[in-house]
Parts: structure tokens; sequence; C-alpha cells
């Protein structure tokens, strides 16, 4: 059908020529330079500038499909350039992957001489090089990638990590705030940028992170957990505070970690230690003794005991048991720990009546025996001595009071507000039993 209508648009053409120069008969003059003119027919002038015209459109028409031409060569070029990156960084991801790191980085090589500025090819580049410990390397290539796409936050992390490796702590910290600052609420660079803090003990910085990483919508549980983790952090502040002896803000930290949980046992030791340290021993006796009501630590009694006997109460000390003992009558470790003072203070036969009226059942108390075997040596008891003794060393060495953790189990003999085993706070308590 399309033929048709051009062979008609053709015929009509030519007619209208035919038609044009049978009614246009005749010349005129065409001035070719200034003193040189021809002659031409109207007729022939008419059909030259016709085909003046249609050779122009003809070249532009030509000049257009030629650049069209070249611009398709280009984009097959191109469209082939990327395929071939894409295959090779495809390979190199999945060596990546893989843990075969040398190999992808020879296939992110072959990706980085196509493209120099292939951003994910650099960043996947730098990820390798940090694996192979090549530190400065994955900094220089992740530094390339950030400068090419300085809004890229996996590139940061990953800057950001290289830092860390390096141990450049302040140029990490910089550049997981700069995240932040773009995106407030990314909660793996807050969880990051907490735990460097953390590494690095600024407690006052760690506990701001740790509250913007609360203020985000977090699960029931995690939430919970992420809590506990600010009163420890809060602790430490405390801690670190009270070491430097700044003790008005010792205080301070201290009594604020009291208000967040009235059963932490550290946080009533620290504010205890400030008082010593302020000469108050009153006041940090009377702190601990009402914790003690609060929480029924018997950290505390300990604290408690050596407090009163460096003072020279041993009164004051053996009250402060006796009246646990009333307050929880079926509680053999507070009696073994009343038995445990009477032998300190040389008050034998008292040490001798309270664990001696204790039941202790079918569990194997070491210190126990070891303790009742000293008694009968000091009351002549040879005999029963030797057989305490006996019993004591069916267990492993133990030492009287050791420290236990309640989620973990690690025992220590040095007491602290946080295990070094797991890194939970509060959990140290004492057990008796045999380990």
């Amino acid at each position: 059908m399309l033929r048709y209508i051009v062979t008609l648009m053709v015929i009509v053409v030519l007619v209208a020529v035919v038609w044009l120069v049978e009614i246009n008969q005749g010349s005129i003059t065409v001035n070719l330079t200034p003193t040189k003119t021809r002659e031409i027919t109207i007729a022939s002038f008419f059909l030259l500038s016709l085909a003046t015209g249609a050779g122009l459109v003809f070249l532009l028409y030509f000049m257009r499909d030629v650049r069209r031409f070249l611009r398709g060569l280009k984009v097959q070029r191109e469209q082939k350039k990327r395929s071939k990156i894409q295959e090779l960084y495809t390979k190199g991801l999945n060596a990546l992957l893989a843990n075969r790191g040398h190999e992808a980085i020879t296939f992110f090589q072959r990706v980085l001489n196509l493209d120099p500025n292939h951003v994910d090819t650099l960043l996947r580049m730098g990820i390798s090089q940090l694996r192979q410990k090549n530190v400065q390397e994955a900094i220089r290539l992740h530094l390339k990638a950030w400068n090419l796409d300085s809004d890229n936050q996996e590139v940061m992390f990953s800057l950001s990590a290289d830092y860390e490796e390096a141990k450049r702590y302040d140029e990490a910290i910089k550049m997981y705030r700069e995240i932040l600052r773009k995106d407030p609420s990314n909660i793996t660079t807050l969880i990051r940028l907490r735990d460097l803090y953390h590494r690095l003990n600024q407690w006052e910085e760690l506990i701001e992170t740790q509250a913007r990483l609360l203020s985000n919508p977090l699960g029931i549980q995690e939430l919970e957990v992420e809590h506990r983790k600010l009163i420890g952090f809060k602790y430490e502040l405390g801690r670190s505070l009270l070491e430097a002896g700044d003790l008005e803000r010792a205080r301070k930290v201290f009594r604020s970690v009291i208000k967040l949980d009235k059963d932490f046992v550290p946080a009533y030791l620290g504010l205890g230690e400030v008082y010593l340290e302020e000469g108050k021993q009153k006041e940090a006796g009377q702190l601990w003794e009402k914790s003690y009501k609060l929480t029924a630590s018997v950290l505390l009694l300990h604290r408690l005991e050596d407090l009163y006997l460096k003072q020279g109460e041993p009164g004051s000390a053996i009250e402060i048991y006796k009246q646990a003992v009333t307050w929880k009558p079926q509680d053999t470790i507070l009696k073994f720990f009343l038995g445990k003072l009477y032998y300190r203070l040389e008050m034998i036969d008292e040490a001798f009546d309270i664990l001696t009226t204790v039941d202790w059942g079918e569990r194997e108390y070491p210190d126990v025996h070891k303790l009742l075997g000293n008694i009968y040596l000091r009351r002549g008891s040879l005999g029963l001595a030797a057989s305490e003794f006996k019993k004591a060393l069916r267990f492993r060495k133990q030492v009287i009071v050791p420290y236990f953790c309640s989620n973990c189990q690690h025992r220590t003999t040095d007491w602290a507000g946080r295990c070094p085993n797991c890194g939970k706070w509060n959990t140290f308590g004492v057990n008796l039993e045999k380990s």
C-alpha cells in the first residue's frame, strides 16, 4: 500500500514539474560573479533550484543516519563493555563470598582495568584487600569509591571498618558520625560506633550513642538488653570518675544508675566507695545496710564486714549478719558467712555452734568442710578435723568465698561490677557448692 502511495506522489511531482516547465518558457540572466553572467532558462533555473534543495535535504538526512549509525556502534561497544564488566564483577563477588580472596582480587582488578571508576568493584576490592590484611590498600580503594559516590553508605561503612583495623580510631569515629549525619536512625552504624567507644573506654560518648540507639524502634527483648547495657555503661562512667578522683560527678552517676535499677548492686558499692573516699565511713555503712535490705545481696554484707572490722567494730559486723540470718533463717549461705566471721574473730565456739547446727544436706560445700576442719583442729578434735579435711580434699581446690557469674558460671576471687567472661553487669554472687 505504501509503495502505491509513493509512486502516486512521484507521478504527481513529475506532472507538476512538466507543467511548470511548460508555462515558464523564457530565460533569465544569472550573475555568477560581478563581471560574469550567464543566460539560463527559467525552467532550468527552477529544476536546478529544486535539485539543489533536494540534494541538501538528502545530505542532511544522510548525515543524520551516519550519526545514528556511529552512535549505535558506540552503544553496542558500551553494552558489550558493561556486559563484560558485569560478568567479571559477578565472578569476583562469588569468589569473595566463597572466601577465595586472591581469585576475587584478580577478577576485580580486571574490572578496574576496563573501568577504573566502577564504585561497586572498588568497594568489593577494598573488602578483599582488608581480608588479606592489606589495610592501607583497602583504605585507598574505599576512599576513591567515596570520592566518586559520597552518599554511598556501604562505602562509608567499609571505610570506617578499614580505619578501625588500622587503629585510626578518630577517623573511624568521624566517618561513623558522617553516616549518622545523613541517616540518624542507622542502627547498624550506631551499634558499631557504640562498640568502638566501648573499646576505647570513652564512656560519656558511649552513653550518648547508646541513648540514641534506644530512641529507635526496637523489639521488646532487644530494648531490654540495650537498656541493661545503658545502665552498665553509666556504672562504668561512675567507676572511671571515681578512679579519676572526680567524686562529685561519680556520686551523681551512681545515684542515676540506682534510679534506673534499684537492684543494681555495683552502683551501691560504688556510691559507698565515694563516701569512703570523702571520709564518710558512717554514710557508707548506712548506705550498704539499707541497700542490703533492698537487694539481699551478700556482696554488700562482705563490704560491711570489711568496713566494720577496719573501723574496729567487730560487733557491728556480727550484728549485720545476725540480722540477715533473722530475716532469712533458712539461708545456709548466710549462716556459713556468720560462722566464717566468728572464726575470723577467733570466736571458735560461736563459729562451731552455728556451723554444726546447719543441715547441709547432700550438697557438697568444700569451703564448709575446710572451715569446720580448722575449727575442729583449734578445738583439739584431730580425728574430726582430719575427717572434714578429707571431705574437702575430694573436691577441686577452691578458696573461700569464690565469686561466680550467674549468667555464664565464671568463677573468680576478684569481685567486679561486670563479669570479664560474658560482659554482663550485676551478675556476680557467691556459691559454696562444688565447681
